[in-house]
């Protein structure tokens, strides 16, 4: 062991009848021009030996493992491991990764079950490992136990099946050195068994207990060999100084320059796909992730309570705050009529005659007046109209009224004369209105009420006269509505949306939070080592969620439609299937979010951001056929626009499948969804993101 170089790895060579379990040839990894990871590695891997992995942090010890068990691909490159099913490797990595909400024995039972071990064989062997690692009672939470017992318990967890090939990430880190020393015989002793034993240290004096040491640095192999023999060429007493004087060698030698020739060697085709007979689904695998999916609620008991009482709490507040019209609104009037008349406040004596009989006995301002009470207005009477004017620029007031002296003579003469009436006696019985307008909604229906409150007084007033009320009217007459109601309110329109992006969103937060947090704490790349593909992940969610979300929809649609008499005219089944089908594209949107995102920071801007965009063009806010020219073409074609105007359809309408916004709405889930669940594959593909693709 004389030369080191940095070029392909130094292995030992192999007696020709020693059997190998894992071969690794000319491994290339790079992450960049300056993140090299191997340079040509070259490693060889006995069965039935312990197989010491040595070298400093940084090194990409883990980053071999990882290629390995395939959490991660070379960009070229061989390895060969000899496993033909899932079942023959155990693989305990660096972190923690396990549910920190499972307790012990619901984490056996979880991957017990994915590697096919039937419940009376997961008991017995929990048994087991309970003793050879000490691990506390069964029934306490992962995230309960102490950084050490946690560790025991992933050790566990790779233990549990009893495979032949075991691959194991630093497994004595933090552990007493008793316990260390009692796994370490253990590993021996399976070892003697026939298994295969490949483990990382930062403890290099244990390592001695090893068959053989491969000691990395730089991104190749120093050298591959048994501890005795490193030593020996080294001319040391312990294994550190053997990696530290073969370090030396490495930094002196002649020929460690950089050698660029792995870059030559990364256009090759790779073959580092560990190729085991998974299948492309499993009952079993799917019914232990909806095992885990469960018991994680069951452990989260204020979460649990928090998914439905949020629907409950949306339209609820929803139905309190939006869609009632304003009520208590002050109005200024300025009575010039009853100032010169009657001082004082207007009395109902006042306005009890017949005006055109004789005007000179009856005030119609103050008849108007009372009207505009009827309309929920408060009334501040001010004597002049620059007073007045100043109090609705102080916002004391949403508008102003002002009836000019002679009022109701001037509106006797306007009626009798009609087309022969004055410009001066038109002018007097004019009234003068001001309307505060910043607020649009507000300034409107104060507008409105004025007109209407006009409208209906002079009815009454002409009734006294024995006239028809229709003679003071606009003359067209509004028959019963096509849909809706005389009565109907903005949030007889909005209830559709709202319950669209509840519906929509709640299984966005869930699924989204769900996949990133297992995604950021290596948890679901555990998983996919342990076998779980794509699928059994995405239908297990859906079953779970639908099943919680379901719940949502019966809470959001009792809260919405009986609790608080919203219009309902459909059927339930279109309303139900709607909203259901809603929850699985919003499902569907959060896996896509787990894909994208890599911390709950961007999916925090993501999801808020889509929430937003998809308010403003589903019609809640406002009308669709009100905005940009561009937006007005494309908004139908957005994931929110179609299922709203279903819904409201099925609603409002009472309309079924034969329709076609209602038909359209359901074409538009399926299509979104479709187009979501393609771009999760592809951007898995590009990404070589193995937690959500595998083959």
């Amino acid at each position: 062991m004389e030369d080191i170089a940095l070029g392909p790895s130094v292995t030992r060579p192999q007696p020709q009848d020693e059997e190998m379990a894992i071969i690794i040839r000319d491994a290339v990894k790079v992450y960049d021009k300056n993140n090299v990871v191997f340079r040509s590695l070259n490693m060889t891997v006995p069965k039935g030996k312990i197989y010491g992995l040595l070298g400093p942090s940084g090194c990409g010890k883990t980053t071999l493992l990882s290629c390995i068990v395939g959490r991660s691909e070379l960009d070229s490159g061989e390895i060969m491991v000899k496993a033909l099913k899932r079942e023959d490797i155990g693989y305990m990595p660096q972190d923690l990764n396990l549910h920190e909400h499972l307790t012990i024995s619901q984490t056996f039972k979880f991957y017990g079950g994915m590697l096919n071990m039937d419940k009376e064989e997961v008991a017995k062997r929990n048994k087991e490992l309970s003793l050879l690692l000490e691990l506390p009672s069964d029934n306490r939470l992962i995230e309960t136990l102490s950084g050490g017992q946690q560790r025991r318990v992933s050790l566990g967890v790779a233990l549990l099946h009893n495979p032949n090939i075991l691959i194991l990430d630093e497994p004595t880190v933090g552990l007493d050195p008793v316990l260390s020393h009692s796994i370490w015989n253990h590993l021996v002793s399976f070892a003697e068994e026939g298994k295969t034993i490949i483990i990382t240290t930062h403890y290099i004096e244990e390592a001695r207990q090893a068959h053989t040491i491969g000691m990395m640095r730089g991104g190749i192999l120093l050298a591959e060999d048994s501890p005795e023999i490193l030593m020996t060429r080294c001319n040391t007493s312990t294994l550190e100084e053997a990696f530290l004087s073969l370090s030396y060698k490495q930094e002196t030698s002649s020929s460690s320059q950089v050698d660029d020739s792995y870059k030559k060697l990364s256009s090759k085709k790779s073959n580092t796909k560990l190729k085991l007979n998974d299948g492309f689904f499993r009952l079993n695998r799917m019914n232990c992730l909806l095992y885990k999916n469960v018991s994680l609620l069951w452990h989260q008991k204020s979460f649990l309570v928090f998914l439905f009482l949020l629907p409950l709490v949306q339209t609820y507040f929803f139905n309190l705050a939006i869609g009632h019209d304003p009520k208590g609104l002050y109005i200024a009037v300025v009575n010039e009529e009853i100032q010169q008349r009657q001082p004082g406040e207007c009395k109902p004596e006042y306005y009890k005659g017949c005006f055109l009989d004789n005007p000179q006995d009856v005030i119609m301002s103050c008849a108007y007046v009372e009207q505009m009470k009827t309309k929920s207005m408060n009334i501040l009477h001010y004597n002049d109209v620059d007073t007045a004017l100043k109090a609705v620029k102080k916002n004391d007031a949403w508008g102003l009224l002002y009836f000019p002296t002679n009022y109701t003579t001037s509106m006797a003469v306007r009626f009798i004369n009609a087309s022969r009436t004055s410009d001066l006696n038109v002018e007097l019985s004019t009234v003068q209105a001001w309307i505060d307008l910043s607020d649009q909604y507000i300034g409107n229906m104060v507008k409105a009420n004025v007109i209407f409150g006009m409208q209906e007084y002079l009815g009454i007033a002409l009734n006294k006269c024995n006239i028809s009320s229709k003679i003071g009217n606009t003359p067209i007459s509004f028959r019963e509505p096509v849909y809706g109601s005389v009565n109907t309110t903005f949030i007889h329109y909005a209830s559709a949306a709202i319950l669209c992006l509840c519906c929509y969103y709640l299984p966005v937060l869930l699924t989204a939070g769900l996949i990133l947090t297992e995604k950021k704490e290596g948890i679901m790349e555990r998983m996919m080592v342990s076998g779980i593909k794509f699928s059994e992940v995405l239908l297990s969610t859906v079953i779970m969620q639908m099943i919680i979300h379901a719940m949502q929809v019966v809470i959001s649609m009792y809260v919405m439609y009986i609790y608080f008499d919203n219009p309902y005219l459909g059927d339930h089944f279109p309303t139900v299937l709607i909203l259901l089908l809603l929850g699985m594209e919003g499902m569907i949107f959060g896996f896509l979010i787990g894909a994208l995102c890599k911390d709950f920071t961007f999916a925090a801007y993501l999801g808020a951001g889509s929430n937003i965009m998809m308010s403003f063009t589903c019609g809640l806010i406002w009308p669709l056929e009100g905005a940009h020219y561009l937006l007005k073409s494309t908004g139908p074609l957005l994931p929110m626009t179609a299922p709203v105007k279903a819904l409201l359809a099925v609603t409002a309408k009472g309309w079924s499948f034969d329709s076609e916004p209602v038909y359209m709405g359901l074409l538009s889930i399926f299509g979104w969804s479709t187009i979501m669940i393609i771009t999760i594959f592809i951007i898995s593909k590009l990404n070589k993101d193995l937690w959500i693709l595998r083959k």
